[in-house]
């Protein structure tokens, strides 16, 4: 399943995470919520999954099982 969990912070940064996607499917996800939020003020740190393609994370889920 994906998600996109939004961190807030007290200084007015947020953090945007996407979780369960891989690949250039992150920024795609994410792209439009960061339009609306405004200009990014860090920069864009990606994931290992970013990497990944979904055959293994299907993969690494079978192991887990």
């Amino acid at each position: 399943m994906k998600k996109i969990k939004i961190t807030l912070h007290k200084d007015g940064t947020q953090k945007v995470e996407v979780l369960g996607a891989t690949g250039a499917e992150c920024v795609a996800l994410t792209r439009d919520l960061e339009a609306r939020l405004g200009t990014p003020t860090g920069e864009r740190v990606l994931k290992p999954e970013f990497e990944q393609t979904e055959s293994e994370v299907e993969t690494e889920r079978e192991r887990e099982r």
